[in-house]
């Protein structure tokens, strides 16, 4: 009877953990909706805010190294990023949950050329609402908040999300 229960607790374990990785889910805002500004230090060592990007459609990422679906979908972000001019793509390293190394690492691996922010207090995830990652909160041009989106993006669904907001 252990047997039983170790087993059905261990494939309800499994079976969340596969859907909760291959599980996105997009929010609709109304562009009514400003996204809060904040300014973080940047892996390079200066600083930016959210509202040097106002004038391109924005992609905000909440990511960590160990995330298995951050590391998924950060090669499709490069790719939008090479592909579109008009658009910005800024990725918030949740570093209350990482370590500047581990990101900088990542980054070196991924070649990654878009600005990477440390959250190291773990404010602006919260203000954001990034208790799971990877988010991505999209823009719009005016930084009015277009898309949430809960899970692992591609660069289809990246396109889809940003065609209609250039």
């Amino acid at each position: 009877m252990r047997n039983v229960i170790v087993f059905t607790i261990l494939v309800a374990a499994l079976g969340y953990a596969w859907w909760s990785t291959n599980n996105t889910t997009v929010a609709d805002k109304t562009s009514s909706v400003q996204a809060t500004d904040f300014t973080l230090p940047t892996l390079s060592g200066s600083d930016m805010s959210l509202s040097d990007t106002r004038g391109k459609v924005t992609i905000l990422n909440f990511w960590a190294s160990w995330c298995g679906p951050c590391q998924q979908e950060m090669p499709h972000f490069q790719q939008i990023v090479d592909t579109y001019n008009d658009v910005s793509v800024v990725a918030v390293n949740v570093t209350t949950k990482d370590t500047k190394a581990d990101a900088k690492a990542f980054v070196a691996d991924y070649g990654l050329t878009f600005p990477i922010l440390l959250d190291e207090t773990g404010d602006v995830s919260t203000m954001y609402g990034a208790f799971s990652i990877p988010l991505t909160v999209i823009l719009t041009k005016d930084g009015h908040i277009a898309h949430e989106i809960m899970g692992p993006l591609d660069t289809t669904q990246l396109t889809a999300l940003i065609k209609p907001l250039q």
